[in-house]
């Protein structure tokens, strides 16, 4: 008799089960990918891909204040910043208005 270890892969927004491999490599069902994307049309490819890996690797912390909700702490390459879903503390965010790491946090509290 053999024993196996298996994962369950859950949505990254609902957590609902994901069987469908296109589902489970992205980490979003159906349904929630469209709407994590229309969240974050904004955003370039390659900011969304860092704002997953950032998730992927628990790079993404949420604050727990009562005068501060909604506040995260992003781990960037060089040092962690103070994010909220629609402000950043990182200087691409303070000069263009946008990051990798508001996507994050997006991405992160899109439940």
């Amino acid at each position: 008799m053999s024993t196996t270890a298996q994962h369950t892969h859950r949505c990254g927004r609902c957590h609902r089960v994901l069987t469908d491999a296109k589902s489970i490599a992205s980490g979003y069902g159906p349904t929630c990918v469209k709407r994590v994307a229309a969240d974050l049309a904004d955003y370039s490819p390659e900011q969304v891909a860092k704002a997953l890996t950032v998730i992927k690797t628990g790079g993404v912390i949420r604050v727990t204040s009562k005068i501060f909700r909604g506040l995260h702490e992003v781990r960037g390459t060089y040092r962690t910043y103070q994010v909220t879903a629609t402000d950043c503390t990182c200087t691409g965010a303070l000069e263009r208005g946008d990051c990798y790491h508001i996507a994050a946090v997006r991405l992160a509290t899109a439940a």
